[in-house]
């Protein structure tokens, strides 16, 4: 017999082992995320009493560029065991977090697919791509820059995507973002570009760091690229937002209650940015 629900304090062993199994993450990074994004436990499919598909719900904002917003759930950690997969369980435990989410009083989920041929079949799940973005690469040349609390990390993004649609994170989830990577020099930073303030989350893993996002002016893209190399000591990718037309897509949305928003149609090349991946 097939269950859908949210994990009992017995079943979360489990789905932690899932969880690990599938992204390596153990289960003192799992029970971190939990803490600093507000979600009391993973939604499960079990089938015989086994945990069988699991995946994380935490709550996020959708903002348009007018600063209307709605609240959503962030499909994070989806994963199956080996054993069921091919199934269509993940598909059950998603149309469960849609129901979930509705009873919330979420508007829509978001995922970033954990690789680009996903797509697909979150496509199959009645989610479209809304999110795009690009990389930038450049040679090391300093800027200054500073470290950010998460608050004030909130702060400066928030005021750098004012008119675009865009995910908003809570400050425990900022948070956790920061907190991703433990070697030095990773964290969320302030750069002092030419046409003004910038920020950038920075992962600085030994086998080559990872800027997971840079927002600042449009025309300071390379040299806030270079200013991230620079801290590195090498050419690091840095991703910015991009247009369907410049871009690659990088996230998606499932709609609830009905059609999408018209406010989405009219700008659905919105920005995810931190997907924690």
């Amino acid at each position: 017999m097939i269950e859908l629900r949210l994990a009992r304090p017995d079943e979360l062993p489990a789905a932690e082992a899932l969880w690990e199994g599938a992204f390596g993450d153990d289960g003192t990074f799992q029970r971190r995320f939990y803490a600093l994004c507000g979600v009391d436990a993973p939604l499960i499919l079990t089938e015989e009493g086994a945990v069988r598909s699991m995946l994380a719900l935490p709550e996020v904002e959708l903002v348009f560029g007018d600063g209307w917003s709605v609240k959503a759930g962030y499909v994070y950690a989806l994963t199956t065991h080996p054993a069921a997969r091919g199934k269509g369980r993940a598909a059950l435990l998603l149309d469960y977090a849609a129901e979930y989410a509705r009873r919330r009083g979420y508007d829509c989920l978001l995922t970033v697919p954990a690789e680009p041929s996903l797509f697909r079949f979150f496509a199959r799940c009645g989610f479209e791509a809304g999110s795009y973005h690009r990389t930038l690469r450049a040679a090391p040349a300093p800027a200054p820059l500073s470290p950010l609390s998460p608050e004030e990390y909130g702060e400066l993004r928030e005021s750098l995507l004012a008119d675009r649609t865009h995910v908003r994170f809570s400050a425990g989830e900022l948070a956790y973002q920061a907190a991703m990577c433990p070697h030095a020099g990773s964290g969320l930073y302030r750069l002092e570009l030419a046409h003004g303030s910038g920020c950038a989350a920075l992962e600085n893993w030994p086998g080559g760091p990872v800027v997971k996002e840079l927002l600042c002016a449009p025309e300071d893209g390379e040299q806030g690229a270079a200013a991230l190399s620079a801290l590195c000591g090498e050419a690091v990718e840095v991703r910015v937002p991009a247009s369907a037309e410049d871009g690659v897509p990088f996230a998606g949305a499932r709609w609830l209650f009905s059609a999408p928003p018209s406010r989405w149609r009219a700008s659905p090349e919105g920005y995810f940015g931190l997907g924690f991946d």
